[in-house]
């Protein structure tokens, strides 16, 4: 399929090392679990940044402004206009397969082009540790403004990075610091908490992020997953790495945590936190946990919530494989929304042959769905298409207002979508928010196959695999990324990926000015990568 042409690209330099590690599989065995925990947490020296940097014939702001530059989202350069962000865990790095990067397209009235992107990884200048094997450096990231500059900060997780070889633990996050020229101004490492501990042992921390102002004061705070915990920290007071985390909160061996979700959906002015995960009910794994979670004075506090499969034939079988938050119906309160994909469905190739469909818990000053839910699919009337199996509607989402009127839409991703006869080459939808609530009436899908869409719909594209919602052309009408983590690009290969950006406006999703781009658009040359195939948490 045709691709834009490859243009210059602004990268950032190999760093001035701190330290060498040995690449070691993350897949190893681990130690044997005792008691005990210490966290460890390493900062890169800005002065590495500086001198790289500089030489680069690049300017750093280092010191915070004391107010704020912009309000805008992922805005990580301060002018107003919403960056992109898309990552790659499975990129090659210095002949290191898995170890991982990120690239940021920086948005501007015309949107984003490779042309003003930069691409970063663990061997990039400011950016702290190493590049190695399996680290899957971008395998999540969330957004905010975590110095309080008012300069969006980018947060990487690295769940497969092992930094201390006498701990079974793996897993840390990357807080890279925006500034007047983007993300070149260094940023902080954090280890898992139990990176150095000899006798706990925790896998994949940093498998899911999140940002919010889970305390109420003004600034925002990071939430992580592992394999088995949730780990929430204090301020990152001036950029200063923390030394413990604020709090915990373990699941037992019956719950498997997969997504993590914040947002204000009570109104209280600070945000909560909602983790949803399979669960182990009567010998089965049909339960589904969704607890919300909010900072208490000595703990945090939950309640959980039924599950929207409760009551059906098998009862839950419903898991929640993605979740995004934002206001639909404006009236203040954010809105829950996840995407479910039945577990009876028999599962070939990449994905289940279930058809999807989306849940939506409205905020209330007494809790999510306390008042309202709704549940919607490709048979609800206005829905582009038809459920049928192996669609996965609501396999990926995104929340965000594409329409510019105040009302937050949803991007729905059916990856499994069957295109006139190809099959899994995949669409996007994009459900629009009302007074009332999310409507099918309006609805928008796009695929490879739509006019105006770059590309040709192929086999087993999966194109949206992933989605996300940001103002990159600044206009007021968010626009939609899409990725295709089966793409093919180069001869031969099966997993390219590759990403399309569709423009918002007053009516919708519009394919005026749409773009797409590979790892050929950045000179990357590595094969079945999945490229972009990352654009959230």
């Amino acid at each position: 399929m045709p691709w834009v042409s490859v243009m210059s690209v602004r990268s950032l330099s190999r760093p001035m090392l701190m330290y060498k590690r040995r690449a070691i599989d993350p897949h190893a065995s681990p130690l044997s679990p005792k008691t005990g925990a210490i966290l460890r947490v390493r900062t890169m020296a800005i002065a590495a940044a500086v001198a790289t940097a500089t030489s680069a014939g690049l300017s750093l702001t280092l010191a915070p402004t004391a107010s704020a530059v912009t309000t805008t989202a992922d805005d990580f350069n301060g002018d107003g206009v919403a960056d992109l962000i898309v990552a790659t865990p499975g990129a090659v790095v210095d002949g290191s397969t898995d170890a991982g990067s990120v690239t940021v397209l920086y948005g501007s009235a015309d949107g984003v082009s490779p042309a003003r992107s930069a691409t970063l990884t663990q061997n990039s200048s400011g950016v702290p540790s190493t590049a190695e094997y399996g680290d899957r450096f971008g395998s999540t990231y969330a957004t905010g403004d975590l110095d309080a500059d008012g300069y969006t900060d980018l947060v990487v997780g690295a769940p497969g990075e092992r930094m201390d070889y006498s701990s079974g633990s793996y897993g840390s996050l990357t807080v890279l610091w925006g500034g007047a020229n983007g993300l070149v101004n260094g940023g902080i490492e954090i280890d898992s908490p139990l990176a150095s501990s000899q006798w706990e042992v925790e896998k994949d921390f940093a498998k899911k992020v999140a940002v919010g102002d889970f305390d109420g004061d003004g600034t925002v705070q990071l939430a992580a997953l592992s394999r088995n915990k949730l780990w929430v920290y204090d301020d990152l007071a001036g950029r200063t790495a923390p030394t413990s985390v604020k709090y915990s909160e373990y699941f037992n061996a019956y719950i498997a945590p997969n997504t993590l979700t914040a947002g204000d959906f009570t109104g209280a002015g600070r945000a909560q936190l909602v983790v949803t995960g399979s669960k182990s009910c009567d010998g089965t794994t049909d339960c589904q946990h969704t607890g919300v979670y909010t900072w208490g004075a000595e703990r945090l506090d939950w309640v959980s919530l039924a599950d929207p499969g409760a009551g059906a034939s098998g009862e839950n079988e419903a898991p929640t494989v993605a979740a995004a938050a934002g206001d639909i119906d404006h009236d203040g309160y954010t809105d829950l929304v996840t995407g479910h994909i039945p577990s009876s469905a028999a599962t070939s190739g990449e994905y289940s042959d279930a058809a999807g469909f989306v849940h939506i818990r409205y905020g209330s000053a007494d809790g999510l769905g306390a008042h309202r839910t709704a549940t919607l699919d490709q048979d609800t009337s206005g829905v582009p298409g038809a459920n049928e199996p192996g669609d996965n509607f609501g396999a990926s989402l995104a929340v965000g207002d594409v329409t510019g009127d105040g009302y937050a839409d949803v991007a729905v991703g059916v990856p499994g979508e069957t295109v006139s006869g190809v099959t899994q080459t995949g669409a996007a939808v994009l459900l629009k928010g009302t007074a009332t609530g999310l409507a099918g009436t309006g609805a928008q899908a796009f695929h490879q196959a739509t006019i105006g869409v770059p590309g040709a719909a192929e086999a087993d594209d999966w194109f949206g695999s992933a989605v996300r919602v940001a103002d990159v052309d600044g206009n007021g009408a968010a626009d939609v990324a899409i990725a295709a983590k089966g793409e093919d690009v180069f001869s031969g290969s099966t997993r390219d990926g590759g990403d399309w950006v569709l423009r918002g406006s007053a009516t919708g999703l519009t394919t005026t000015g749409a773009t797409s781009f590979s790892e050929k658009s950045f000179g990357f040359t590595y094969r079945n990568a999945e490229f972009g195939s990352v654009l959230d948490s």
